[in-house]
């Protein structure tokens, strides 16, 4: 009985996270190729797991300061990329996968300024990337009241990026349930495929 009770708990669990959502929070994050610190120092990521994607339980803030105590660039420079690509190979199935992953912008409020030492250049891939990004955003937000996204050139005879952006982004954890369990399943077929490649008869007797 109280193993029944306990199961129907998880049960619970498993349904309620599986209509839940991670909702991610970028706020005032500015890059810039004029100075040599590129990243403002006062950014902040904040993380939430929602339940039922409206109910935040879960809370991590991440700031410059926190990232750089926690040494995450130095773990990253550490990742054996080589064996990751091993289990995870980049093909097109994988992209196709990873395309599932539906992000939902909420809330977005970018700023761009691009400039090239041609300003002929830049009149031309100005629009263009403007386009991309419009297209994007386009798909990805529900609701456009509220919504920011300007894009200048800056003819300064020089190459330069700005950029500032904050906003709210979700994923639902359905989605990232299922992405883990297709690379998983393939992860494990291919296992399998490279353990069964022997001949049929490999241990039969003559």
């Amino acid at each position: 009985m109280v193993f029944l009770f306990l199961l129907l708990i998880v049960i619970l669990i498993g349904i309620i996270l599986f209509f839940s959502a991670i909702r991610i929070e970028i706020v005032n994050f500015r890059f810039t190729s004029q100075t040599q610190r590129h990243i403002n120092k006062d950014y902040e990521i904040i993380i939430k797991l929602c339940l039922l994607g409206v109910i935040p339980i879960l809370k991590i803030k991440l700031t410059k300061i926190k990232l750089e105590k926690i040494k995450l660039k130095e773990k990253i420079e550490k990742i054996n990329f080589t064996e990751l690509e091993r289990k995870i190979p980049l093909n097109k199935e994988t992209f196709q996968t990873i395309k599932k992953l539906d992000v939902l912008i909420k809330k977005i409020n970018l700023y761009i300024d691009i400039g090239t030492e041609n300003a002929v250049l830049t009149s031309m891939i100005v629009p263009a990337i403007s386009t991309i990004i419009a297209i994007i955003l386009h798909r990805k937000i529900k609701k456009f009241e509220n919504q920011t996204f300007i894009m200048n050139p800056v003819y300064q005879n020089q190459n330069l990026v700005n950029l500032s952006v904050s906003g709210i982004f979700e994923v639902k954890m359905r989605h990232i349930i299922n992405i883990i369990y297709i690379l998983n399943r393939k992860e494990g077929v291919k296992e399998y495929e490279r353990t069964s490649n022997r001949r049929p008869y490999d241990y039969s007797y003559e």
